[in-house]
């Protein structure tokens, strides 16, 4: 990874340069929650400011440059004026962000990929896409109301203490006969959505086909961990079961609401009814 950092009165840029790798998708994320406690965002907001920026680097590393050793992302947050912008670029062939289908109709709702760009602009005010014959270059602006430097530092300070980076972890109990997985961390690409993935195959394969999902200690969701949802629900119900969602926390609860995935889970908020729910 190489950097830099440039500051120009109240205006300040930095610039990183990043493998394709899923490590370098965590540091682009970090480096935009930075960016947006600098901006005087508030830490939740932040913290959303970094998930898309998670987004647009997973495009970048997965879809982009496939991995590719030889291939590199750059990354550059700045806020200039009244605005954020955080732009990722890679050097892969390319990518039409029109032709990814609509996550929200019917259709697609139980794909388990391609609401990615639908997060960007869900949550940031501007998202352009520009081809750079190769690569793709996005751009994500989001306006802010100008702080005093020292109250900027203030911001930046909360979101980094806000910020958390708990790997994800399943603990399986069983209840009436229904096998409940509580987790706990973020279910994002990579260890996230693989541990959720092997805990789910592993109680399918056991017989268990009555899954409950304990997400109350869930703090941190991305798009990949919405599309292992998705697959988990569809494996167990392929399987002949049925798998629930238990004690959603407000993040990831808002984020089911506006990919209209709220309404396909059966979602419950006390462990008890969610486990008398089960058929037979």
């Amino acid at each position: 990874m190489t950097g830099k950092q440039s500051w120009t009165g109240e205006n300040v840029g930095e610039e990183w340069v990043l493998a394709s790798a899923l490590e370098s998708v965590e540091r682009a994320e970090g480096l935009a929650v930075r960016y947006a406690g600098l901006a005087g965002f508030d830490a939740d907001t932040a913290e959303t400011v970094g998930m898309v920026a998670r987004e647009a680097a997973v495009n970048a590393v997965v879809h982009g440059n496939r991995f590719a050793a030889d291939k590199r992302v750059r990354v550059r947050c700045e806020c200039e004026g009244e605005t954020l912008r955080i732009v990722v670029a890679d050097e892969g062939d390319g990518l039409d962000a029109a032709a990814v289908p609509d996550p929200l109709a019917p259709e697609n709702l139980l794909r388990s990929s391609g609401r990615g760009i639908f997060l960007m602009r869900s949550f940031m005010d501007s998202v352009e896409f520009r081809d750079l014959g190769p690569g793709t270059e996005v751009t994500l602006s989001k306006r802010y109301v100008v702080l005093r430097r020292d109250e900027a530092e203030t911001h930046l300070i909360d979101s980094e203490q806000r910020r958390k980076t708990m790997s994800m972890k399943v603990k399986t109990r069983s209840v009436d006969g229904v096998s409940i997985l509580d987790l706990s961390g973020r279910i994002t690409m990579g260890d996230g959505t693989v541990t959720l993935r092997d805990a789910v195959k592993d109680a399918v394969s056991k017989g268990n086909l009555k899954v409950l999902l304990n997400l109350a200690d869930v703090d941190y969701i991305d798009s990949s961990g919405i599309g292992e949802l998705v697959s988990a629900y569809t494996s167990v119900k392929n399987a002949g079961g049925e798998l629930k969602l238990l004690h959603l926390t407000k993040k990831v609860h808002d984020l089911l609401q506006i990919t209209k995935l709220y309404t396909v889970f059966d979602v419950k908020d006390d462990e008890g009814v969610a486990v008398g729910s089960f058929m037979g």
